[in-house]
């Protein structure tokens, strides 16, 4: 018996717009576009990717995209990539949910097809957001919950912890290092002493009085460079007895010359096993890939046996893209409400994360440039077409 209530996108369908059904929908095949309706049936193979609303929603295939649902079903074969609001949600063991989620009970939320109450969403103020991506108001990337960059902030406080003496972080232009440094700044605990040389171009004898004057040395520029070094070890090694470690951070150390690199690493760490023992400070070198090419043989092979103190700054992919864009919103909005999170819909989201290749820098001057002609057209919601 047909029920004339269902409809079915088969195998053999790939559909790219919009779809909007009042029964039940089984997809098995691929929907590139929004869908709204009351039962949406997912079927192993199905694929379907965009902004999502449902009542109910039961997945055996792929969802990419941001859900609005009463109630979701993943099931063991079932995966879904981007954000979830939902008032249900159930699991099985193998399925592969890799979003953020947040309670259907919001106030603001779109609301759901087939739900009888009446649900006002409240006018949002563009204009108050719109220096939600500006530098000096965003956030740093690394501070979003639940996000990789987070993740590899954690790995690299754990490194410190392991006291390894040289640790490398690289990553294109724009991939968020300098963020890393300033929040490596603002947030190491009070047992660390951070540094940081401002100078990546001068001598080694330049960067050495740079971290005398950081360790409050005084004469560092009339101190002969063998007396010196002596007198910033001993000030190490009083800082270690007193339980405070020095971390030193060279940002874009790609502009290094390799004898100055390799003078500091030689002068300052413990990375190659010489000195007389005396406690040395701790060494992060920040750079793009062009920092490699200026690294001696003795500091390649140093990272070649320790492989874990190599990081690097991975593009955002697009589930962090989406925390991050709303992220900024949140705080921008200064709790003004969670409807703010709202306003960048999938596809623009999605726009963005292509656009930009996941680069930090890219996606907060697209993201600003879409707000702001959002606001200018009078706009509730972001969407793709102001990018």
């Amino acid at each position: 018996m047909v029920d004339e209530n269902e409809s079915i996108i088969t195998r053999s369908m790939v559909i790219s717009g919009a779809v909007e059904c009042r029964g039940r929908v089984i997809l098995e095949g691929t929907l590139e576009g929004s869908f709204s309706g009351q039962v949406l049936d997912i079927r192993e193979g199905g694929k379907i990717s965009g902004d999502i609303k449902a009542t109910t929603i039961d997945c055996s295939g792929h969802m990419e995209g941001c859900v609005v649902t009463e109630s979701l079903a993943l099931r063991r074969s079932g995966r879904h990539v981007g954000t979830v609001e939902t008032r249900k949600l159930a699991v099985e063991p193998g399925a592969i949910l890799d979003c953020a989620l947040q309670s259907g009970d919001r106030q603001g939320s779109a609301p759901l097809p087939g739900r009888s109450e009446s649900v006002v969403t409240p006018a949002v103020d563009l204009g108050a957001l719109l220096a939600a991506f500006r530098e000096g108001v965003r956030p740093c990337c690394m501070d979003v919950p639940w996000s990789e960059r987070l993740e590899l902030y954690s790995q690299l406080l754990g490194l410190l912890e392991k006291d390894k003496p040289l640790i490398k972080v690289t990553g294109e232009s724009g991939s968020g290092k300098s963020l890393l440094v300033e929040k490596m700044v603002r947030t190491l605990p009070a047992s660390y002493k951070v540094l940081q040389i401002i100078d990546q171009t001068g001598s080694v004898a330049a960067v050495l009085q740079e971290v005398a004057a950081f360790l409050g040395i005084e004469g560092a520029v009339e101190t002969a460079q063998s007396e010196l070094e002596a007198r910033i070890k001993f000030a190490l090694d009083a800082r270690r007895q007193s339980g405070q470690r020095v971390v030193l951070l060279v940002d874009d150390a790609e502009k290094m010359y390799p004898a100055t690199m390799e003078g500091i690493i030689r002068t300052l760490t413990n990375a190659y096993g010489e000195g007389d023992g005396a406690a040395m400070l701790q060494l992060i070198l920040f750079g793009s890939k062009e920092m490699e090419t200026k690294m001696v043989a003795t500091t390649i092979e140093y990272f070649e046996d320790e492989t874990n103190c190599q990081l690097y700054l991975e593009p955002l992919n697009i589930k962090d893209t989406a925390d991050y864009l709303r992220f900024c919103l949140q705080l921008a909005s200064a709790g003004g409400g969670s409807y703010s999170t709202a306003l960048f819909p999938y596809d623009t989201i999605r726009k963005i994360h292509s656009l930009s290749h996941g680069n930090i820098a890219a996606i907060n001057r697209l993201a600003d440039k879409a707000l702001r002609g959002a606001h200018a057209a009078g706009a509730s919601e972001v969407h793709a077409k102001y990018l």
